[in-house]
């Protein structure tokens, strides 16, 4: 598979977690390409057996796909664990880097990778190593689906270059727990506050991109 197409299942990959399918909006924004661009590639990732194609409601991945997907996620998570921890990149130059860094290893690479660094369990935007948790989104609700006056806990997002500078520069960081107080549907816009009483304001189109879990409540001997 050429890099082009594995740069299209990433992204159907990342973008259909917490969610049923990935539009063709979807991939058209995030790989900056035309609507017959990503029609042509989703039909030839169809035809490979990686997604199923639905006229009109989007796309997944077959299990051919999501194997496939876990393995091009697992080389760019690892990249982009040693951008962030040899290397000490700003986090947003990170995902970027770390795609070009997994394009050019070779398996035995990626595993000797794993073992440098001490087969770390997330990527620093809280994407999950363990193949058996990569695509697992059992658990997750999307921030933008959190009803207001609930507290989860945000346990990873997105990553792309503008949604880590966004995330960072709300200093919004992850395995936190926030409480949604309120929310303004016109504005598309969330509340949240932080446990130290500092508020933050969410843009609800990103908060479709903030992935929470419940809080975990401590087990009292």
């Amino acid at each position: 598979m050429s890099n082009h197409q594995n740069t299209y299942l990433k992204i159907i990959a990342e973008c259909s977690f917490a969610r049923a399918r990935v539009s063709n909006k979807q991939i058209i924004h995030f790989a900056n390409v035309t609507p017959a661009t990503v029609t042509e590639a989703t039909r030839q990732l169809q035809a490979q057996g990686l997604v199923n194609r639905r006229r009109y409601t989007g796309v997944t991945l077959t299990e051919q796909g999501r194997d496939q997907a876990r393995r091009l996620l697992f080389a760019y998570r690892l990249c982009e664990v040693f951008l962030d921890r040899q290397l000490h990149l700003p986090l947003a130059q990170i995902p970027d880097q770390a795609w070009q860094m997994a394009d050019s290893l070779t398996l035995a690479t990626v595993a000797a990778l794993a073992d440098y660094l001490d087969h770390p369990q997330r990527s620093p935007f809280g994407g999950a190593l363990k193949p058996d948790l990569m695509l697992d989104d059992s658990r997750v609700t999307r921030l933008s689906d959190v009803p207001v006056n609930t507290t989860v806990t945000l346990c990873g997002y997105l990553e792309t270059a503008n949604l880590v500078a966004y995330v960072t520069h709300l200093c919004l960081p992850l395995d936190t727990p926030v409480t949604v107080t309120a929310r303004d549907d016109e504005l598309h816009l969330l509340y949240l506050q932080l446990p130290d009483q500092r508020e933050i304001t969410v843009n609800g189109l990103v908060a479709t991109y903030l992935y929470t879990e419940p809080v975990v409540v401590p087990v009292e001997n």
